[in-house]
């Protein structure tokens, strides 16, 4: 008796070269740059329409919205500020672009200065990296552990509970 269906063996170099392919095509769409915009940057034509001298905040605030931020130490000054990064996979995110719409009120609460800054505006902030000193001793972890077992709860070189060394050296 013959079959009708004829077995052949799955090449090994074909499934490979398959996996492979599907591998390839998953790992280069993960390195696909992902693009963010974030903030607002109000449109040019609606900030053509606030007038310095001449706009309060209110006027500020139904013209060109909520501002992103005020500034912490002066109330006076709002910030519009948008920007644009790319990341690829997990490493740190690109700034593509940075746009920031500055406006000043005076006193009374009137515009006084309204300035445009770009990424160019921006500088660069070094951290300082100093570490506060603690008092104390440095234990070992053994040291560690021991005294919370209630063993070292004492400095053993301070001598037995009790004992006081200048009484007993008289």
């Amino acid at each position: 008796m013959t079959s009708r269906f004829h077995h052949t063996p799955r090449s090994a170099t074909g499934f490979a070269a398959t996996c492979s392919a599907l591998v390839l095509a998953a790992s280069l769409m993960a390195c696909e740059p992902n693009t963010a915009n974030r903030g607002h940057m109000p449109d040019p034509e609606r900030v053509a329409e606030v007038q310095v001298g001449a706009s309060n905040r209110d006027d500020v605030e139904l013209i060109l919205g909520s501002p992103s931020s005020v500034a912490a130490f002066d109330s006076d000054v709002w910030y519009y500020i948008s920007n644009k990064t790319e990341q690829i996979a997990f490493f740190k995110p690109d700034l593509l672009d940075q746009q920031v719409l500055e406006i000043h009120f005076d006193e009374a609460g009137t515009v006084s200065e309204i300035r445009h800054l770009d990424q160019s505006a921006g500088e660069e902030v070094e951290l300082v990296e100093r570490e506060t000193p603690t008092r104390g001793k440095e234990l070992t972890i053994i040291r560690q552990m021991l005294s919370t077992l209630g063993v070292l709860g004492r400095d053993p070189l301070e001598g037995p509970p009790g004992y006081d060394a200048e009484t007993m050296n008289r």
